[in-house]
């Protein structure tokens, strides 16, 4: 006898793809207004952040670690914009990319700003929430 399963509902790729943006967004005022703390939120323990050396960092705690320095830093801000976000078609994985700004300032209060690029893989979990598989960045300057 055939088993039968339910049918997969259709995933709506245009909501997927917004919600996909808003979380990204909001992925960026978290860590706005929390820093490190902020950062780390997005992420799960099978999560994986490459450093500007090439290495793979994986989990909040080394992901934590590398990015407090830069974020802990009361004279940096890091902020991004998402322009894109695809999702799979059963809507459990997708990416975004973007731009991103840091803005320093030194000790005699002038300001400078380096500039990238990020692409960012996530993953829909079980309770729905999408979370960072897999995050990059790079200097455009």
């Amino acid at each position: 006898a055939l088993a039968c399963q339910p049918a997969a509902r259709p995933v709506d790729l245009t909501a997927a793809r917004a919600s996909l943006l808003a979380v990204d967004a909001a992925y960026d005022s978290s860590t706005a207004a929390s820093g490190t703390a902020g950062w780390v939120a997005y992420f799960t323990d099978s999560s994986r952040m490459i450093d500007a050396a090439g290495n793979f960092l994986v989990g909040p705690a080394a992901i934590e670690s590398y990015m407090d320095p830069i974020l802990g830093d009361t004279t940096r801000a890091l902020r991004w914009t998402p322009d894109h976000a695809e999702v799979s078609g059963d809507g459990t994985l997708g990416y975004t990319w973007g731009r991103w700004t840091m803005s320093t300032r030194d000790s005699a209060g002038t300001r400078q700003e380096g500039q990238g690029r990020y692409i960012t893989v996530w993953r829909r979990q079980a309770d729905g929430r999408w979370r960072v598989e897999a995050d990059l960045g790079t200097d455009t300057q």
